[in-house]
């Protein structure tokens, strides 16, 4: 029996390290999280371990306690913003994790040449991002299929998808780490299999 939960969680973060390890600018240096739920430890986790940044990481939440509790609970540093205007302005990287169902990320606090990983909004009815970054980013997605059924963020805004992620990694599309990307993940069932196979062979290799 394994946990769905931690599987999700974990397996939703390793992507995003794949897409931030090849859409990231070069030298980032300011990791940004808003949301402070599950999602919001396991990107935390894997990002501080595979990439260094500099600054602090900063994180918002919508309750603010929710964010200070997430502060006090990791092993590292991290700075509570008080609005997601403060924590998102100079990133490098941005983590979207919340139940928005409404823009809470504006292409304006946005720095040019920015990485969003946008893993909340999988409905698509719901949003995380507004128009203005939609429009004018290069989007790439793990499933154009679920993404053009699934994502409000991508419906609702109209914005054209670059590229799939495993398009990148084949080498049949660039990754243009120069440009301002956004990373919309829905999740496909591939990876929960994948991820629940690791931990089942780990698990069967000790008994």
């Amino acid at each position: 029996v394994l946990d769905g939960s931690v599987i999700t969680a974990k397996r939703t973060a390793a992507v995003s390290a794949i897409a931030t390890k090849l859409l990231m600018p070069p030298f980032a240096e300011v990791l940004c999280i808003l949301g402070a739920g599950a999602q919001a430890y396991s990107h935390y986790e894997i990002l501080t371990e595979l990439f260094t940044f500099k600054e602090v990481v900063r994180i918002w939440n919508r309750t603010k306690e929710k964010a200070e509790k997430f502060a006090s609970s990791v092993h590292g540093p991290v700075r509570v913003c008080c609005s997601a205007r403060d924590a998102v302005v100079g990133a490098d990287v941005i983590v979207t994790v919340t139940m928005a169902t409404e823009p809470i990320l504006s292409g304006d606090w946005v720095k040019p040449g920015a990485h969003i990983n946008a893993i909340g909004a999988s409905r698509p009815d719901w949003r995380e991002l507004d128009d203005k970054l939609m429009k004018n980013c290069f989007l790439f997605v793990d499933s154009r299929k679920a993404a053009h059924t699934e994502s409000g963020d991508v419906i609702l805004s109209g914005a054209e998808i670059f590229a799939e992620l495993g398009e990148v990694l084949k080498g049949t599309k660039p990754a243009l780490p120069e440009k301002t990307t956004v990373f919309k993940s829905l999740g496909m069932a591939v990876e929960d299999a994948v991820a629940a196979k690791f931990v089942y062979d780990v698990w069967s290799a000790a008994n």
